[in-house]
């Protein structure tokens, strides 16, 4: 909602210069009131539009967040928004966030899996050679399998959706433990360990809290089954990296799809580009072409309600972190 004390001035949106014209025109197009100024990049942005009232797609430095002196809102344009809850903590800024990616996660899951279980590696390595490798890369069913979900937000329960297609049993956290579609039995978060001894398959898409970093650590991968393949695409702060590596090498886990990582980028030396069975991707299960297209709509309907003074959609909690 848009303070009183803002009403007889232009409403200032920052957004990045790479934002394209169409979608600029789209956000000037929701009311006369609107002007956007298009800034390069997070650190010089309050220079370049010190009267911004709303960011669009970019995470404001404390430090300017801080020194702002109309800035009410900030919109994310994607749904992890742990440091930029951070940045603006102590202060009145709203911040929301974008759930346009729940789909294409979901399916950079699966081709993890199928990857994986598959051996679809395997098979395009032998094409590399030309080699007719039919006995070298029969692969497993994944059917029949259970499928743990640490998080049944709207991640969670969009892979849940796909893993019931599959023929998997989901079992799954969440922070209110109400049913999900999809999903066998919701735990709440004390049955992490519940989840965790029938996990064939484990899921991460939590966000990155002070409760939820290093959430997976070496106790943790020990209780899932023997064999056990991990996929992150949550947060990288997620799982204890040290104990992922352990446990692949020991054979405990048979391999996991990782998006997302404790340093990014990963670097060069990090073992887990060359473990067996490892899956990496660089950080962009949540991309696909025409993004923008998704989150802009969003963000003019909020604008539209923030100028009317009406509640905005996808409100984040910054003391949680999500």
């Amino acid at each position: 909602m848009r303070p009183d004390a803002l009403a007889g001035r232009p409403c200032v949106v920052a957004v990045p210069k790479s934002l394209e014209d169409r979608h600029v025109a789209a956000i000037e197009a929701v009311d006369p009131r609107v002007r956007v100024v298009r800034v390069t990049d997070r650190s010089t942005w309050l220079e370049e539009a010190p009267e911004a009232e709303v960011i669009l797609g970019f995470r404001p430095l404390r430090e300017g967040a801080l020194r702002a002196k109309f800035l009410r809102w900030v919109h994310a344009a994607g749904a992890g928004v742990e440091n930029l809850s951070q940045d603006v903590a102590g202060t009145e800024i709203l911040v929301t966030n974008s759930h346009v990616h729940g789909d294409v996660i979901a399916e950079h899951v699966f081709g993890f899996l199928l990857t994986h279980w598959r051996r679809l590696r395997e098979a395009w390595r032998a094409q590399e050679s030309r080699t007719w490798a039919s006995r070298d890369v029969v692969g497993d069913v994944l059917a029949g399998h259970t499928m743990g979900i640490l998080g049944l937000g709207t991640l969670g329960a969009a892979v849940a959706r796909r893993a019931q297609a599959f023929g998997l049993r989901v079992v799954g956290t969440k922070r209110t433990a109400a049913p999900v579609p999809g999903v066998d039995r919701v735990y709440p978060p004390e049955g992490l360990e519940e989840v965790l001894r029938v996990s064939q398959i484990l899921v991460l898409t939590l966000p990155l809290t002070r409760e939820t970093r290093g959430i997976v650590g070496e106790r943790e991968l020990g209780l899932l089954p023997r064999g056990a393949f991990l996929v992150n695409v949550g947060r990288g702060g997620l799982v204890q990296e040290a104990a992922l590596v352990a446990a692949l090498r020991d054979g405990h886990l048979a391999g996991a799809g990782l998006d997302v990582f404790e340093e990014e980028p990963l670097p060069p030396d990090s073992p887990l580009w060359t473990l067996p069975g490892v899956l990496i991707t660089p950080h962009v299960a949540g991309a696909f072409r025409g993004y923008m297209d998704r989150v802009v709509p969003l963000f003019c309907e909020n604008l539209r309600r923030y100028l009317d003074g009406r509640p905005l959609q996808s409100v984040v909690d910054v003391t949680r972190g999500y």
